[in-house]
């Protein structure tokens, strides 16, 4: 029936009944109605009509959720599409106001899926339309949140006007700056009085849908707080911020005491938002966020320390990006500003005082302890990913860079929390290292609180830089990965880290060599994967360190390059091989002329690697890069490199249509045209690509052009025979 309806797709009129069709045939899970769909929904997006029937479809009580969806997707690409009016085939005015006005009754759709479709397609019609446009679109939804009987509706009514107004809200020109000011004003109060009646309903009827309510009226506050007015002297901001803040206690005692699912995750985004905008306004204007300072504070050590086992992963780490924000504020330091030259004010010295009347050595150095017993020690979760995918795992710490991850968040704040109380936290951190030395290593708790007290002298080691001796501590260290345990891979791991990590910091130069025994030893293949690829990132550091002598690494050399090539033969994931290729870049770029004797087994190696490589471009560009490094260090010598780059060369330059690989292979070539007796057969026929190089621009222009002359100066003789080519012919 769908092709049917698609050959007669030009002798009809877009309606309703052919929509319907088409969007039944789109969803229906079958790959040629698929297809058939696809390429009829291409013909009519072009029609009159069709996207109002789509916003129609959308919203009609009887049709299939299936249908509503599908029908709402569609809606969202073609205004993605056709909306705007330099757009081609851009939508006519009818067609507009009818989704327009569908769209402003959008709220009677209870399916939140297809309403939140409907939400995207609100807001992608604001950003081009709003105010002088859509004029009504803010004053009708006003009316059904004052003036609705069914409260989910007005639920869904302020969710459209909070997604809207979001929108207006991210926009920078000065006159949509100016307009969202204008709105703010306009809303303000009426949203805080919104917000309050909703919250004093939900207290005297328990319903969530009144929650939910002041849930989204607080969201609304905070956009405007944080991009609705240009300064933040006025009383209503102050006074709306301080009973924000003063919320937060009732209801996180509140929220402690439901055993609701549900109700326990509106509590938890409730109280999201709440730290969230204290979050942006003290971003924004932190010397009148100060009379705040102190309350705040209490709420986040409440939210992140003292309740945080019962509440959520994102509302304690959201805590902490709070307390973070506080410590790292110049305005509420007085040393950071005479530091910096800056003139301190009264308001900068009363502040500092508050924020140090708060962070007590006492309070402190119960915050450490709690990140050491809580936030950084190993989880089940991850210890289990440690068996069951060691090579995720041993990279995965490298990763934590979301605001919503517990541990991430708890490394930033121990870390700007030593940074600023140093002479605090340092002490203390020195004295529970000392402590693990007497420490039972038999149980597993001990073991992995032991693994994050020494994963803070990692975080933090350079502000520890004055308060650890590294070398007899280093001794120890190297003790301690002698000991066999049940849990003693753990303590591997941590102390391979914190060698790696320290190497390059301070440790003295007559050291270096046990740490290169240290990593080769823990690289071998009777080792645990994790200790092996963290073993190999140890050693990385020390050849990449500043102070690393070739002549003192020599006698180490063949041993750490056989270990690496056994390590990179048992690995199954694309980025443990990269980051192992790193290491052995790191080692040839350090060691440059000791490396050549040792060339050999890296061309059995390397060509296998690269066989493998196929679909992994990252590894591809390492492998380019290995080669380019080598070729550097091996001088006249390089010609022995040919049988591993030429494959590299011809495929990066003539078989990669991305062009992904162009950069680094034209660098290779080059490095070795520099070292080239002469122009090889490849080197040849790799020269008739340059016309179409030249062509590619500034980024590789340059290095093209530095090939053109090497060949030149190598082999007139051949370059003319190529240069026919009138670009070439050109460039000569």
């Amino acid at each position: 029936r769908i092709q049917i309806l698609f050959e007669l797709m030009g002798e009809i009129d877009c309606n309703i009944q052919s929509v319907t069709e088409v969007l039944h045939a789109a969803s229906s899970g079958e790959i040629r109605r698929v297809k058939e769909a696809e390429a009829a929904i291409a013909t009519l997006e072009l029609r009159p009509m069709y996207h109002p029937i789509l916003a129609e479809i959308s919203i009609t009580s009887d049709a299939s959720v299936t249908l509503k969806r599908m029908a709402a997707i569609c809606l969202k690409n073609g205004v993605t599409k056709f909306w705007r009016s330099t757009a081609p085939n851009s939508l006519v005015s009818t067609d507009k106001d009818l989704i327009k006005q569908a769209v402003l009754r959008s709220y009677v759709e209870d399916n939140k899926e297809v309403f939140s479709q409907l939400l995207e397609v609100a807001a992608k019609i604001s950003r081009h339309d709003f105010p002088r446009n859509w004029t009504n679109c803010i004053p009708t939804l006003l009316e059904v949140i004052s003036t609705g009987t069914d409260h989910n509706q007005q639920l869904r009514a302020l969710m459209l006007l909070y997604k809207i107004i979001k929108t207006l809200s991210t926009k920078r020109l000065s006159g949509d700056k100016q307009s969202f000011r204008e709105i703010t004003s306009a809303l303000f109060t009426m949203l805080g009085e919104l917000w309050q009646s909703s919250l004093q309903q939900f207290q005297l009827t328990s319903q969530l849908v009144y929650l939910e309510c002041s849930l989204i009226a607080l969201k609304l506050l905070r956009a405007m707080l944080t991009y609705g007015f240009e300064d933040f002297t006025a009383p209503l901001q102050r006074g709306c911020l301080s009973a924000i803040i003063t919320s937060v206690q009732p209801h996180l005692r509140q929220r402690l005491a439901v055993t609701d699912t549900t109700a326990k995750q509106v509590y938890d985004k409730y109280l999201i938002v709440v730290i969230k905008t204290a979050i942006n306004v003290q971003e924004r204007h932190p010397e009148e966020f100060g009379e705040f300072l102190l309350s705040v504070l209490q709420c986040g050590n409440l939210i992140s320390f003292q309740h945080s086992g019962q509440l959520e992963a994102k509302l304690v780490a959201q805590g902490l990006h709070l307390l973070s924000n506080i410590i790292l504020c110049d305005v509420y330091d007085v040393f950071r500003q005479n530091s910096r030259g800056i003139s301190v004010t009264e308001a900068t010295i009363r502040l500092n005082e508050v924020r140090n009347s708060f962070f007590t050595e006492a309070q402190i150095q119960s915050m450490c302890v709690h990140c050491i017993s809580n936030f950084l020690k190993l989880s089940d979760i991850e210890l289990l990913n440690w068996k069951e995918s060691p090579e995720e795992f041993a990279y995965e710490e490298t990763r934590h860079v979301s605001l919503y991850s517990i541990k991430a968040s708890a490394e930033h704040f121990i870390l700007n929390l030593t940074a600023t109380f140093s002479d605090v936290v340092c002490p203390y951190i020195v004295s529970l290292i000392k402590e693990c030395g007497s420490r039972d290593r038999g149980t597993l708790d001990t073991v992995l609180l032991i693994d994050s007290i020494y994963s803070i002298t990692v975080i933090c080691s350079y502000d520890l830089f004055d308060y650890i001796d590294i070398d007899t501590w280093f001794s120890t260290l190297v003790e301690e990965l002698k000991q066999d345990g049940p849990f003693c891979i753990i303590l591997r791991r941590r102390i391979l880290e914190v060698i790696g990590r320290w190497v390059t910091i301070k440790l003295a130069q007559d050291k270096h060599p046990q740490v290169y025994e240290v990593c080769i030893l823990h690289m071998q293949p009777s080792q645990d994967l994790v200790v092996r690829l963290t073993a190999a990132t140890a050693l990385q550091a020390a050849v990449a360190d500043f102070a690393f002598y070739p002549d003192a690494f020599s006698s180490y050399l063949e041993l750490s390059l056989q270990q690496l090539y056994s390590l990179l033969k048992e690995v199954d994931e694309c980025e443990s091989m990269i980051k192992i290729l790193e290491v052995i870049v790191a080692i040839i770029d350090g060691c440059g002329k000791y490396i050549v004797p040792f060339v050999d087994p890296l061309l059995r190696w390397l060509p296998e690697l690269w066989e493998a490589s196929t679909d992994h471009v990252m590894l591809q560009l390492q492998l380019l890069k290995s080669g380019r490094k080598l070729a550097k260090c091996m001088g006249a010598q390089s010609i022995r490199l040919y049988s591993f780059t030429d494959p590299l060369l011809v495929h990066s330059l003539t078989k990669d249509p991305e062009q992904n690989l162009l950069e680094d292979a034209l660098l290779l070539w080059l490095q070795l045209l520099e070292n080239a007796p002469r122009i090889t057969p490849t080197f040849g026929e790799l020269l008739k690509c340059t016309p179409t190089l030249l062509q590619f621009g500034s980024e590789t222009l340059k290095t093209s052009l530095l090939i053109i002359e090497c060949s030149i100066l190598l082999d007139p003789a051949t370059i003319i025979s190529v240069s026919s080519h009138n670009n070439i012919y050109y460039c000569i």
